[in-house]
């Protein structure tokens, strides 16, 4: 979604901290509230952020297109910081065994299963082993063609590319939602696709949580380069209920990681905390660096489900 916009600014000395501040404001629809005023935010890596005044999520303008996207995700899994991820087997299947266990508390394991935004087939894999129809889909070629080498159905498409006929009793879309350029338009093709009474599980970052309420634009989250969209529990509820969804839990995720993967993705999107472990690792046995310890890092996971009105109407 790559609407039209018009954007008035004022400059204004700001003399708490020496220099010239932009107060700035652009008319364009909230993906949620529908409210047609955002506020600059501020600026990171030459993008813009913004939030709009109505129910607080926050965007990126301008977008870029999907064809820019899927050339940034091939050159990460070829030999970026994907590719770093994709490499750490065990702590990959964790993090989908991780991701697995939270959603068997609100749903059964059966049924055919899509992950959106399947990478590699990591999640798949792990559905897969519990005897779950566990298909993916994802926009890296690269990526895919990993998945294909192990054997995973995992194909290369986005949602929207999918037929119509295509129906799932779940639908999981793993840190994807802050990637599309269309979060309603994206929510309510994952609708489409659901049977009736099926359901959807998402993690995203969480835009009110202490981290980010703490480190402002230097949030690890806000990486210019693909996360174009920002939510918190009361919108991202509000988003999913436009669509007909009815939210069963919002609450946090975790992600195991170990300390030397946090390194390699903080020397990128946080320098400052990436220069503050390093010096702290010189103090930590080899061993201890490679442990893998489920963290709050400041996710959220949704989980919601797609009433059937025939059990409704039965009840």
């Amino acid at each position: 979604m790559t609407p039209a916009s018009t954007a008035a600014s004022v400059v204004t000395p700001d003399s708490r901290v020496g220099v010239r501040s932009f107060s700035k404001r652009i008319e364009g629809d909230c993906p949620v509230c529908g409210k047609t005023e955002l506020r600059w935010r501020f600026a990171k890596k030459g993008r813009q952020f913004w939030r709009c005044e109505g129910c607080g999520v926050e965007k990126q303008h301008p977008l870029p297109t999907r064809r820019e996207l899927e050339a940034y995700y091939d050159a990460e899994f070829d030999h970026g910081m994907y590719e770093t991820f994709t490499a750490a087997e065990d702590m990959k299947r964790m993090t989908a065994r991780q991701r697995l266990n939270e959603i068997l508390v609100h749903l059964p394991p059966f049924g055919r299963w899509l992950d959106v935004g399947a990478a590699n087939g990591v999640f798949v894999r792990e559905a897969r082993a519990e005897e779950i129809e566990a298909e993916g889909i994802e926009l890296s070629a690269v990526a895919v063609e990993r998945a294909r080498d192990a054997e995973l159905p995992v194909r290369c498409a986005a949602l929207e590319d999918l037929d119509s006929s295509e129906k799932y009793d779940c639908i999981t879309a793993f840190d994807v939602l802050e990637h599309v350029l269309d979060p309603t338009g994206f929510v309510e093709s994952v609708v489409a696709h659901l049977r009736p009474g099926g359901h959807v599980a998402m993690t995203l970052p969480n835009e009110a949580s202490l981290f980010c309420r703490l480190m402002g634009r230097r949030w690890w989250f806000y990486i210019p380069e693909e996360h174009l969209h920002y939510f918190n529990p009361r919108n991202v509820t509000r988003l999913f209920e436009n669509a007909g969804l009815e939210i069963l839990t919002v609450g946090r995720s975790f992600k195991p990681l170990t300390f030397n993967y946090g390194l390699t993705q903080f020397i990128e999107y946080n320098p400052l905390i990436y220069r503050l472990m390093k010096l702290a690792g010189v103090f930590l046995p080899a061993r201890a660096r490679e442990w893998i310890v489920p963290c709050y890092i400041g996710e959220m996971k949704v989980i919601a489900r797609l009433p059937d009105p025939d059990a409704i109407c039965e009840a």
